[in-house]
């Protein structure tokens, strides 16, 4: 698989979940919300121009919002998809969008144990929650922020 840009749905996604899982403060503010989500979106376009020896400009991030519950399965899986596109240079594994992310899984997978235990694994970001059917039907990039939500909400 190739890298590319996730949407800005995906960035909601992952936004939203770092305050649902208390990683970022739930208070940022709309203004905080969105300078974070640009950060984020911005660290995926440096990994893709990396890649692609490109130089194109992160977009300016809109913050979309929700009320809702998200789905852990489906935000584990977009964190997954995130950092398999953002991880391409060479400062993805001291930047703030890699351990926001192990910070967020991490969190995940406390709140729910019952989504699988973590192992380490050569990248040290290996979880035993891949084995479960409904991770395989979760997508891996998010179009729209509805996709995350979850049933239950």
């Amino acid at each position: 698989m190739s890298a590319w840009i996730v949407s800005s749905s995906h960035i909601d996604v992952l936004v939203h979940a770092l305050a649902q899982y208390g990683v970022v403060p739930s208070d940022l503010g709309a203004v905080g919300f969105r300078e974070l989500g640009q950060r984020l979106w911005h660290e995926n376009h440096k990994s893709v121009n990396h890649r692609y020896r490109e130089d194109t400009s992160t977009p300016r991030y809109e913050l979309r919002t929700t009320e809702a519950t998200l789905d852990p399965i489906v935000v584990l899986k977009a964190v997954t998809c995130f950092n398999y596109q953002s991880c391409e240079h060479p400062g993805w594994p001291d930047s703030e969008a890699h351990d926001l992310m192990h910070t967020l899984r991490t969190a995940i997978l406390e709140r729910h144990p019952d989504l699988g235990e973590r192992v380490a694994g050569p990248d040290g970001e290996t979880d035993r929650y891949t084995t479960l059917p409904t991770y395989d039907r979760a997508p891996w990039g998010i179009e729209s922020l509805d996709q995350a939500i979850s049933v239950s909400s």
